[in-house]
């Protein structure tokens, strides 16, 4: 799936990882004693990236159908895909606890930490086999064209 030429999977995939990426750290500094604006920016930012995160994921599952089945490149495929799965999760467990009301505050935040730690690890290891995709399999990149003149 491309706009102008250009997949657009990747282009979508680096705004989750930023919100994830200070939403995690936010977490942390709510948990220890900042502001509540702080809290409110982690609860923000990781919705956000839940939003965008199922963007990209469609985008994702359309750029499967142009991998072979049975090749390689199809099991890194399913790998990072089902770890990204695993990192959306992460973080919207993250989100639901800081929301949550039925849990001690400071059982949520730790939780909440906790839930967002993981999924930004493994956010690392998803964006690996993603990285394979592209480096090792050519996944989405662009043929080169040849024309007559180039030839010679």
């Amino acid at each position: 799936m491309r706009i102008f030429g250009h997949p657009i999977h990747p282009m979508l995939v680096h705004f989750p990882i930023v919100f994830w990426t200070v939403a995690a750290g936010a977490y942390g500094l709510a948990a220890a004693d900042a502001t509540e604006s702080v809290a409110l920016i982690a609860k923000l930012v990781n919705g956000a990236g839940l939003i965008i995160a199922m963007l990209a994921m469609l985008a994702g599952l359309l750029e499967l159908r142009s991998i072979d089945s049975s090749s390689e490149a199809m099991r890194v495929a399913t790998w990072h895909m089902m770890i990204m799965a695993t990192v959306w999760v992460c973080f919207l467990l993250a989100l639901m606890l800081s929301i949550s009301t039925g849990l001690d505050h400071s059982t949520a935040q730790v939780a909440a930490i906790a839930c967002a730690g993981v999924g930004f690890l493994l956010m690392g290891v998803g964006g690996w086999f993603g990285a394979r995709l592209v480096y090792e399999f050519g996944i989405a990149v662009k043929k080169e064209r040849r024309d007559d003149a180039d030839l010679s």
